[in-house]
């Protein structure tokens, strides 16, 4: 149990940052917001909220298994792979969570007012610096209640993961995943173990959620 929760947190902390990451990269990519480009990368980001986590799991077992291009070029170059990996559970966590940072992210920028972006651009500030001394400060509650939403999801996930990272104790095996197996293997003592430290997790993020969005408003 200790290690799963450990896995847990070291795949829900590395997919948050990754997407936070990434989701500042792609707002900055292209001032042009009709970007054909831009709006496709944005609309492949955002279609798994629509998908079941078992289609996604599927999907991602099909561009990265071993038999994939993908999964056979990192495995030939880097020795590097992703089926039944930890690397495998952290793709998951990042596709699973990615729209819901991204989409944060997104509305909480654009919701800043254009008089404070406009001075900033003749005054020649980079996009560092208005990133650092307006973007942030201005939205940071509302970026903050929708990191809760994207650590809660990475946090759960289940589908995805145990499609392409399975479920091996100690290796890829995540505390939602040790839940599953604590009951199909008839030990409810540590399955109700496992629960309520879910339980206070989720517990946590909410609280933390609300604390922000009540900040925001």
């Amino acid at each position: 149990m200790n290690s799963a929760l450990r896995l847990s947190i070291i795949i829900t902390s590395s997919a948050l940052i990754f997407n936070f990451i990434f989701s500042i990269l792609l707002y900055f990519s292209n001032n042009n917001k009709n970007s054909i480009l831009k709006k496709t990368i944005e609309f492949f980001i955002t279609i798994p909220i629509f998908l079941p986590p078992s289609v996604i799991g599927y999907i991602l077992i099909i561009f990265l298994g071993r038999n994939s291009f993908v999964g056979q070029f990192f495995n030939k170059a880097f020795n590097f792979k992703f089926l039944f990996t930890v690397q495998g559970a952290i793709i998951a966590a990042i596709i699973v969570s990615l729209p819901i940072i991204y989409q944060t992210i997104k509305v909480s920028f654009d919701s800043i007012d254009k008089a404070y972006i406009e001075t900033a651009l003749c005054l020649g500030v980079s996009k560092f610096n208005m990133l650092r001394h307006i973007y942030l400060p201005l939205s940071y509650s509302k970026i903050l209640s929708g990191f809760i939403l994207g650590i809660g999801r990475a946090f759960g996930e289940f589908g995805a993961t145990i499609l392409i990272a399975g479920n091996i104790p100690g290796k890829t095996q995540t505390l939602p995943l040790a839940l599953y197996s604590a009951i199909e293997s008839g030990d409810y003592l540590l399955a109700n173990k496992i629960l309520l430290i879910l339980l206070t997790f989720s517990g946590l993020f909410l609280g933390v959620y609300i604390f922000f969005s009540k900040k925001e408003s």
